[in-house]
């Protein structure tokens, strides 16, 4: 596949995950799709990619992901993202604070055939803690 589609398969990855479409995912993501970030508990692959959103959006029913760049080398494809949503209920064991939050991230999907078939991502945890006021600045 060309680097163009590689990058237009992360651009529909997001906006599946935008639109609260999981089952839009089969169509692009690999069943046993290698998530090592993954959070604990959740079961691996897509299934557990799929619980976590449904997870986050307890918290933050309009949790969404803007992608700011899309940058391609040969079967991996690297996003810079800023994720918006809005704290109203339950996040992972945090209460509601009514918060509206921003905060930064970077993933890199490697594409196989059309598939994402592994997916690393790294966000700003703490300022997402400290803009819900769990951790002090």
């Amino acid at each position: 596949m060309s680097l163009e589609e590689n990058k237009n398969i992360v651009r529909i990855y997001q906006e599946c995950y935008n639109t609260n479409n999981l089952d839009g995912l089969d169509e692009i993501m690999a069943f046993d799709v290698l998530t090592p970030k993954i959070m604990p508990g959740m079961p691996a692959g897509l299934e557990g990619a799929k619980a976590v959103h449904q997870k986050t959006l307890i918290g933050m029913p309009d949790f969404r992901t803007e992608i700011q760049d899309l940058v391609a080398e040969g079967d991996k494809v690297v996003a810079r993202v800023i994720m918006t949503g809005t704290h109203t209920g339950d996040f992972y064991g945090i209460p509601a604070t009514g918060m509206r939050v921003e905060f930064s991230g970077i993933y890199i999907a490697r594409i196989v055939d059309g598939k994402i078939v592994e997916h690393w991502g790294e966000e700003d945890g703490i300022s997402l803690l400290q803009q819900l006021g769990v951790m002090s600045a």
